[in-house]
Parts: structure tokens; sequence; C-alpha cells
């Protein structure tokens, strides 16, 4: 029960009390007075209390009239500043509900809203002016949120968030609730809301059909990097480990899960270009002569050319090209330095190099993995990134990552 109800019934409990005590009181003194008339005073007391019954009764109907009548003064008030009378017609063919709030006594109430709300939310104007009558629709996920974001909108001045709210037949829609402060010497803001609902669908629809283009993606990678394995099946797993550690080393500098992706899809696809390196080298058990290291080195240009023209999201060409480069420029096959190497190269070069050591070869067995840390330990800086090194011995010597 809000302030002016309580009032209301204040008043008529203290009438009926009043003439109560009145009626009873007179009809005492009147008796004393002139003797015995219990007749007369039992029916002097049914009048009396009946009267003041139906006297209580109409007193509450007129509050009451007196309370819709300030409520409409006040809304017709706010609807002749704004103008809104001017636009009924809108109101009934838009999905659009208008409102206006005041703030007041440290407390915030909606004092208009569009006659359109019946149409849309299936609540009436009356209920959508009553105390709390929106943070009680609003969903229960998204309910501390919503308020949250509303207080700070008031305090901003304007601004605009979105949420579930309830209907009056229990479902629910996606709401975008737009504010803005009026001119006005109480705070007052005018607010618009419009039903998203299919605009979020749609959404959803496209953010689960990139969900899906994603996981297709993945797997065509992976079954290009199988295609690569079955010309080295000595390598077995090479290209998928080091996509594994480059984006460990990855979370471990910070970078964000976006780019963690693109090192597993880098991983998978840096050795692409030993397709066009002959198997017979590839596989030798021996070490490889001058011209057949050589040959080798080519496949970083090889897996440039096969993957430029593929619309990454991202380098993933330019890593395949750079994950032989070196810091000092002693790589190869463009000879870069520095900065002139991408991040994501860096970081895929010192996975190449620890997974490549720690794993056995066609021409040697595994060094194992701390003889792969300390080659980076000591070329930090140097060969390797210094920022990717010291993350990759962190992740290592300190978080017990491992390879499998």
């Amino acid at each position: 029960m809000d302030v002016l109800s309580r009032k209301k019934l204040v008043i008529v409990v203290l009438y009926g009390l009043l003439g109560t005590g009145w009626i009873l009181g007179s009809d005492w003194l009147l008796f004393h007075l002139f003797g015995d008339i219990e007749t007369t005073f039992l029916g002097s007391a049914i009048k009396g209390l009946l009267f003041v019954a139906l006297m209580s009764l109409l007193l509450y109907f007129l509050l009451y009239r007196l309370e819709r009548s300030e409520k409409r003064a006040q809304q017709a008030e706010v609807a002749s500043e704004l103008n809104l009378f001017t636009l009924p017609e809108f109101f009934a063919s838009t999905t659009l509900i208008v409102y206006v709030l005041e703030i007041r006594d440290f407390s915030t109430n909606a004092i208009w809203v569009s006659p359109n709300i019946m149409g849309i939310l299936q609540h009436s104007v009356e209920d959508a002016l009553l105390p709390d009558w929106w943070e009680k629709h609003l969903h229960p996920d998204d309910r501390e949120e919503a308020i949250q974001s509303n207080e700070r909108i008031l305090a901003r001045g304007e601004g605009v968030h979105e949420y579930r709210f309830r209907r009056g037949d229990g479902s629910y829609i996606f709401v975008q609730d737009e504010l803005h402060r009026l001119a006005s010497p109480v705070p007052r803001f005018i607010g618009v809301w419009t039903d998203i609902s299919q605009r979020y669908q749609l959404e959803q629809s496209a953010t689960q059909y990139a969900e899906k283009l994603e996981k297709t993606m993945f797997e065509t990678v992976d079954a290009v990097a199988k295609l690569t394995e079955l010309r080295d099946p000595y390598t077995s797993g090479h290209e998928k480990r080091v996509g594994e550690i480059s984006a460990a080393i990855a979370a471990e500098m910070g970078f964000d899960k976006k780019f963690q992706e693109g090192l597993r899809i880098a991983g998978l696809l840096h050795d692409i270009g030993k397709i066009g390196v002959p198997t017979e080298i590839l596989v030798k058990p021996s070490r490889l002569s001058a011209g057949e290291y050589a040959l080798v080195k080519e496949h970083t240009e090889f897996g440039h050319d096969v993957l430029k023209n593929i619309d990454f999201p991202w380098p993933v060409a330019d890593i395949a090209r750079q994950h032989h480069e070196r810091i000092d420029g002693s790589g190869y096959p463009l000879g870069l330095k520095g900065e002139q190497i991408t991040m994501e190269a860096r970081i895929v070069a010192i996975a190449d190099v620890v997974e490549s050591m720690a794993s056995h070869r066609p021409y040697r067995p595994g060094l194992g993995i701390e003889v792969a840390l300390a080659e980076i330990e000591q070329n930090a800086g140097k060969l390797y990134d210094i920022d990717a090194a010291s993350a990759c011995l962190r992740l290592f010597r300190e978080k017990s990552y491992s390879i499998t």
C-alpha cells in the first residue's frame, strides 16, 4: 500500500471513530438528561451507526476519485508538456512504448506511459504507474544488472540498456530501453522501449551459424594438417602440438582467446609447405646435405603460397612464412629481425623448436624437454623473442605444462 492510500485509510478510520463516538456520546447524554429512553437510545444508535458507515463509504469514494483525478491531472500535465496528446495514431501503430519517469523524494516513479503498452506488453497504463512495477517484471537473470544499469543511466542523464521483460501472459520479450533527461525543474526522464526480440533471435541465429562455420573451419584445417602428416609420418602430431604449445604460451603472456585460437590454427598449418618437399628428404634417416636442407627451407615459402589467398581472421600465411625467422636476423627465408616478425610467428617459432627438440626425428632420438628449454633460455633475446621465451620457461618449469 502506497503513502497516499495509507493516508486515505487513516482519514476514513478516524472519521468513523469520531462519528461513532459523537453519536454514542450524545445519546448517552440525552438518556441521563431525560430519563429512561432505552428504545429511543437503541434506535438512535443504530440509525447513527448506519449513517457513519454510509458517510465513511462516501468519504472513501470521494478520496479515491480525488486520487485518480490527481494522477490523471499529473499525466495530462506531463503529456501536455511533451505534446504527447498529438500522437495517438502513432502510439496505436508503433511497437515503441514511450514513458516518463520522475525522481522525487529519492524515489523514481513512472508518471506517464503511452497507451499502446496494453497491446505490446499486455499491461495496463494503471499497472505500469504502480511503484516497483518495472522491477517486478524483469527477468530474474537480468534483474540485478538491469537495475544497476538503470541507476547508472539516471545518474549520467542518458543511456541505453537491454534486458528481458515479462509480458502480461507470462512470456518474455527482449527490450531496448533508452532514457534521456528532460529540461524541467523536477528531474524527469523520457524513455523509449523497443521490442528487439526479433533482432535478438536473428543475432542468436547468426552467432550459432558463425560457431558452426568456425567448427567446420577447424575440422577442415585439421584434415589438411593430417594430409601433411601423411607425407611425413615420423613427425605425426607435430603440427597439433605446436599449435597447443603456442596457444599456451600466448595465454601465459595474457593474450585473449581469439589470439590463442589463431595460434592453434597457425600451428596446425605452419608446416603445410612441406607438401612441396620430396618425401624421401622428409623421411631421410640421416642428416641432410646442404642442397637437401636448402630445399627443406623452401617449405616456408611454399606454405605462404598455399595459404595467402585464404581469408583467415589471423595472419596464418605470414606465420607459415616467418616461423623460422630469428630475432637477430639469422633466420629464413627473408632474414627478418625483431619487430619485423609478427608476434604470432615469434611464439610459433619457440613452440616449434621446443616440440622438435623434445620429440624423436628420423635422424636422431628426442633430446628431452630440458635440453629444449635450455636452448630457449640460452638464446632468449637473441634468436627468440624474450617475452615469449620467458612465458614458455614459466609454463614448463613453474606451471608443469607438458607436451602431450
